[in-house]
């Protein structure tokens, strides 16, 4: 398979991070992947590679900058570039429904490093190469939680960070050839057992307005679009998927 750009992405052995990355490597990108679990990120590469694609794998934490600066070090060393960056890494660590003043400092910290740092040490080590090459497309992947919610308060502080490092680095790295976005998600679908027996969806579907839940191609179509061409005058934008629900963020 031709390829002509490269692109990192965190957390590529989870469902929305594997989708994202085959979708890429069929659009003729090169992929660097990093997942927690060598097991995951395995399959990912072995289907990526059946497929001829162009990809390589690091497993590790991808809150830890080591873990960044290895994948970008590797991308480099094989590649020569990097044109575009997706930190789809996220998550809560502890209880996922839990009243504000239950958080334990644990579970608070664990969920920042998930959903803020992960970005951050990313988007610094990625950053530097872009600068250098004088281009490139960030996409952090957010959450629609992030305009604040009544059983996630440490995720959703996380997530309205992450859109503000978003818009930040984005203002910063504008004039240096670098477009910095956010995809916002709503209940996403990952695997039919994940959630009970798979109710929570035709109940999510009730209420919103297009009928149906988001699907992991929902999340990489929008990923898609913003690390393309057709979006080069886009910038510091959330982007909101989410059904029609949430339309004023």
């Amino acid at each position: 398979m031709e390829f002509d750009k490269v692109a990192l992405i965190s957390a590529a052995g989870g469902p929305m991070g594997a989708v994202i990355a085959r979708r890429l490597s069929s659009v003729g990108y090169a992929v660097a992947l990093n997942d927690r679990s060598q097991s995951r990120l395995t399959a990912v590469v072995e289907s990526i590679t059946e497929d001829g694609g162009q990809v390589l794998g690091l497993a590790g934490d991808a809150a830890k900058r080591s873990t960044a600066r290895e994948l970008v070090k590797a991308a480099v060393h094989r590649w020569g570039r990097v044109d575009a960056l997706v930190n789809v890494a996220g998550g809560v660590r502890g209880s996922l429904n839990v009243p504000l003043e239950d958080i334990g400092d644990d579970d608070w910290t664990g969920t920042v490093d998930l959903n803020l740092t992960s970005a951050f040490v990313f988007m610094q080590e990625a950053g530097r190469v872009m600068l250098s090459a004088r281009g490139g497309k960030i996409v952090n992947i957010g959450s629609t939680s992030w305009s604040g919610s009544p059983d996630r308060s440490h995720y959703a502080a996380s997530k309205a960070a992450l859109f503000a490092l978003t818009r930040s680095a984005a203002t910063q790295w504008a004039s240096r050839g670098i477009n910095v976005n956010i995809v916002m998600p709503g209940a996403t679908v990952t695997t039919v057992a994940d959630r009970d027996d798979g109710t929570w969806v035709d109940a999510w579907a009730e209420h919103n307005p297009l009928g149906r839940p988001n699907q992991p191609d929902d999340i990489a179509d929008a990923v898609e679009f913003l690390i393309s061409e057709s979006s080069r005058n886009i910038s510091g934008q959330a982007l909101t998927v989410a059904g029609g629900l949430n339309p004023s963020l």
